[in-house]
């Protein structure tokens, strides 16, 4: 699965024409999630995440507020909160959407799996923590797709990744994927890698001074235009 750069540079260009987007604005990006929409449908045999505790229903959850959590996971009680964190953030206020990524968390070895995932990403192999996550006779779990699993790795390792010169774990949902001519689903994990490698280098030539997640912000953006 190759990328056309050409075409994409041109849809990012014709997308900004006052240039990318700055990692503050990325990291500014967020969203609004019920916590009732968790609570009502949380799986009786794992403790209420600390996340849902609050005594507000209505919450705010930016980039930031994830990247931050990210830091505290040690279990895998700690690696459910943080999943939630991280799709709250992907769902939103959308009731459907929650309704399965709980569903996420009712299986079987779901906090294992997160777990493990979780420290392949901050051990710097993203590629391999997605191949794992995508198979299901390791870490793959039902109802947990790439287009979410994507955003785990994301916030799982983005904000603390090794300078190896190996490309830091990005978001690929379906609108990512139309932006850069892609199916909507469906990738396997050599095109995850293609598509980081892509990113690394679209954004040195597009916005050398920022981060990579701004080639993904940006795409997520231009790929709604086209869908």
């Amino acid at each position: 699965m190759k990328v056309d750069a050409d075409a994409v540079r041109n849809l990012l260009e014709q997308c900004f024409p006052s240039g990318p987007p700055s990692d503050a604005q990325v990291r500014g990006q967020e969203v609004r999630f019920f916590r009732n929409h968790w609570t009502d449908r949380w799986p009786a045999h794992l403790p209420l995440a600390p996340i849902l505790q609050g005594a507000e229903q209505v919450e705010t959850i930016s980039r930031q507020d994830v990247f931050a959590r990210a830091d505290s996971v040690d279990s895998e009680a700690d690696a459910v909160d943080f999943y939630v964190a991280v799709t709250a953030w992907g769902s939103g206020s959308k009731a459907q959407r929650v309704a399965r990524c709980v569903k996420v968390l009712h299986e079987d070895g779901a906090a294992g799996a997160l777990l493990r995932s979780f420290t392949a990403v901050r051990a710097g192999n993203a590629v391999e923590a997605y191949r794992r996550l995508n198979t299901w006779a390791e870490d793959r779990i039902k109802y947990f797709g790439p287009a979410f699993f994507t955003k785990w790795l994301y916030f799982s390792g983005f904000d603390r990744w090794p300078s190896s010169g190996v490309p830091a774990p990005l978001i690929l949902d379906a609108r990512v994927a139309a932006a850069i001519g892609w199916r909507a689903t469906r990738w396997p994990s050599a095109a995850y890698e293609e598509y980081l490698l892509f990113s690394d280098r679209i954004g040195a030539e597009w916005c050398p001074n920022e981060s990579t997640h701004v080639v993904e912000y940006a795409l997520f953006r231009a790929g709604g235009s086209i869908r």
